[in-house]
This record gives structure tokens, C-alpha cells and sequence, in this order.
């Protein structure tokens, strides 16, 4: 495999490590954002009332009432993070990060890394988390567990009770809730794990420090760009990404980056 041992030599030579995830990442753990092969398949009734072929054009959805928004999102986040569990990849990575610091930045909405095992300290969600919910009033109210009113909108609808009664409100102000997602104005970055990704990074500017880009693409370019630039910052920052040919890489990071032609689950358990 093209610049396997250079990514090796840069992964075990580094201190700390920054996990960088995009949707490759949680399309391996099962959750293919734009994937159409089985959704309908798996979700006819979302498929059929809304006329979507995908996870992505389902959550586009804006006119459903709430009582709809609810049951589509609890059906969605039920099959994809309540019943998760953490593929060989995801324990591969675990074991590559080790004893070394770490933090993960993931675009992926799934919960994945949480579930896991891993720090949630440590992980920063990029674009939210539908395991989380907010006020939909356009107040930040603060950020609660969704997975409660998952279940419970999900027994209601096999007991054929109104659903309505179990959509969540806001304790504050009484508005419905809705999931961690910048499905709307409303989106409220979780500025908490932002803040502490941006310490992480500050305090590791001078550490041997490796960015570990796993299935970062176009629908992610918040993770690609500014993660680049970072590491033509560092002399002593290193870049190791699947997915990237070599001479896709900047010329001024050549020396201390690997593009690997291939996908993350190859990349780490060839990695280990």
C-alpha cells in the first residue's frame, strides 16, 4: 500500500493524536448520509409519506408537523445509534490511539464515538448530535438527552397512542424540542467542545502531533481546509489521511503527511 510505512513511522512517532472523521467514517459504521440502496427498504413508511431515498433528504424535511418530525427522527436515530454497535474499525482506532492524547473531531451526527467508549471530552461534533436535543424556539436553552423521548415516541407509535403527547418541549420556555442538527437557523454549536478542542490544540502546539483524517469528503470541508492549513502552521505536525492520493496533499506538508489510496477501515487495520 502506497506510503503505508511513512504513515506508520509518522502515527507511532507522534505524542498526541487528533482524530479528524467525516462521513466515510460513519458510513462505515453503518450511517451513509447520501446512500439510497436500502433506505426505502428499511424505512418505507419515511420513504413513502415524504417521497426521500437517503437519511440526508429525510432530515431536509420542514413541513411535517412535530408529531411526524418526532417519529421520523426517533425511527432514524433508534436504527442507526441506539442499536449501534462499534465496528472492527472503530476498535481498531482505539487501540491505534493507545495510552497518546487524543481528540476527535467528527462531522458524523451519530453518536458513534461516544458509544464506542471513547472520551466525550474528548470529541467535538462538528455539526451536532441527533442524540442530543435543543429548544426549537431560536433561544439556546441548552442541550438535553434526546434518546429518552426516542424511546418513548417509539413505544407509542406500536401502541398506537397520539404522538403528539410525547414530543418533547423546551422545561424553559415550553416551545417543542428539536434534535442537534443544522437543520435549520436555529443550529447552536456546541460551543462547549468547541472550546475545549481549541485548548487541546493549543496545548500540543509544541508536541509531536499527528491529524488522522478518516473518510473526510466534500460534505465535510470544515474538516479538510482548516485542519491543512493547521499543520502548515507546526513543523512538528504531521498528516496521515485515507482516502488521498500524495500528490493530492500540499507541496509544503509532502514531507511530513501520508495519503493513503484507501479507505479508513483498510488504513487502520493495516495501521495496527
Amino acid at each position: 500500500m502506497e506510503n503505508l510505512s511513512k504513515a506508520k513511522h509518522l502515527v507511532a512517532d507522534a505524542d498526541v493524536m487528533i482524530i479528524v472523521a467525516g462521513n466515510g467514517m460513519a458510513k462505515l459504521e453503518g450511517l451513509d448520509l447520501l446512500g439510497q440502496a436500502s433506505f426505502a427498504q428499511d424505512f418505507p413508511t419515511i420513504a413513502e409519506k415524504y417521497h426521500v431515498n437517503s437519511v440526508g433528504e429525510a432530515l431536509d424535511q420542514q413541513s411535517a408537523s412535530w408529531s411526524d418530525k418526532w417519529l421520523c427522527w426517533s425511527q432514524l436515530i433508534a436504527h442507526y445509534s441506539l442499536e449501534y454497535q462499534p465496528s472492527q474499525t472503530m476498535k481498531n482506532l482505539r487501540k491505534l490511539i493507545g495510552q497518546k492524547k487524543f481528540f476527535i473531531a467528527t462531522s458524523s451526527f451519530g453518536h458513534f464515538f461516544e458509544s464506542a467508549g471513547f472520551n466525550e471530552n474528548r470529541i467535538f461534533n462538528v455539526f451536532g448530535d441527533w442524540t442530543k436535543m435543543q429548544c426549537s424556539s431560536g433561544i439556546n436553552h441548552g442541550l438535553k438527552d434526546s434518546r429518552g423521548a426516542v424511546q418513548k415516541i417509539i413505544a407509542a407509535k406500536q401502541q398506537k397512542q397520539d404522538l403528539a403527547a410525547f414530543v418533547p418541549r423546551c422545561k424553559k420556555c415550553g416551545q417543542p424540542m428539536e434534535i442537534h442538527m443544522p437543520l435549520n437557523e436555529h443550529f447552536y454549536p456546541d460551543t462547549d467542545a468547541n472550546t475545549r478542542f481549541r485548548w487541546f490544540l493549543t496545548g500540543n502546539e509544541e508536541e509531536k502531533t499527528v491529524f488522522l483524517e478518516l473518510g473526510v469528503d466534500e460534505t465535510s470541508p470544515q474538516l479538510l481546509q482548516p485542519i491543512i492549513h493547521l499543520v502548515q502552521q507546526y513543523p512538528q505536525w504531521s498528516y496521515v489521511a485515507a482516502d488521498y492520493r500524495q500528490e493530492q496533499l500540499p507541496l509544503d506538508i509532502q514531507a511530513r503527511s501520508a495519503g493513503i489510496n484507501a479507505d479508513s477501515a483498510i488504513l487502520l487495520h493495516n495501521l495496527l
